[in-house]
């Protein structure tokens, strides 16, 4: 099953109650401290299943003025999104030239509660979709020796949240990553299970011009 089966089964029957998650823009050292642990335990858990995921990119982004989205349910945060200032995508080629958005994420751990991710994704897919862009673009670290027909249980995770693999390339930075994408598409059922501000709609169209 897909994950817009797994919302549609998540939201079914809810009609107008208020939904479980709220995305929320996070500003305050508080809040970006909350989202900076949560990405390092997530690398910890990773590590503990021999994934190499380093997080310093990840929680550089976090703690700089970087526009960031927490997700909550009932108070707690169980994902968040940061969309790097001045993205720079030339590394990406020709998959990089369509209209899209750069975000980076806290990865799911396999074999774990991917539900956050899981409704990340969907909302990023229908949001870009209502913003006029064509892809949502994320990049993971990856080892040296991985190579575009290896997927390591992370991405192979992350492929059935619905994210497309491409073939890994060093960023400018030198940083070697794995390009992942996922194609924009209007989409109900995260609308119903997650509520968000205006301002965070207009940030993330704003971001992906």
């Amino acid at each position: 099953m897909g994950p817009a089966g797994t919302v549609d089964e998540l939201t079914a029957g809810r009609g107008r109650q208020r939904p479980a998650y709220v995305m929320l823009p996070s500003s305050t050292g508080a809040s970006r401290a909350e989202a900076a642990a949560l990405a390092q335990e997530a690398a910890l858990q990773l590590a503990e299943q021999h994934i190499d995921h380093p997080t310093s990119h990840l929680v550089d982004l976090i703690r700089s003025q970087a526009d960031m989205l927490g997700l909550y349910e009932d108070g707690l945060l169980v994902g968040c999104l940061v969309v790097p200032p001045d993205p720079d995508v030339r590394h990406w080629g020709v998959e990089g030239r369509a209209p899209g958005l750069l975000v980076s994420l806290v990865p799911p751990v396999p074999g774990g509660d991917t539900q956050g991710v899981r409704l990340l994704t969907l909302w990023l897919a229908d949001r870009a979709a209502r913003s006029g862009l064509e892809w949502v673009r994320w990049e993971v670290p990856t080892t040296a020796d991985a190579t575009s027909e290896a997927s390591t249980p992370l991405t192979g995770t992350l492929q059935d949240l619905g994210w497309e693999c491409l073939p890994p390339v060093r960023r400018p930075d030198g940083e070697r990553v794995t390009r992942l994408r996922l194609r924009a598409e209007a989409r109900g059922a995260p609308a119903v299970a997650i509520s968000a501000p205006d301002s965070a709609l207009r940030m993330l169209a704003e971001s992906g011009r």
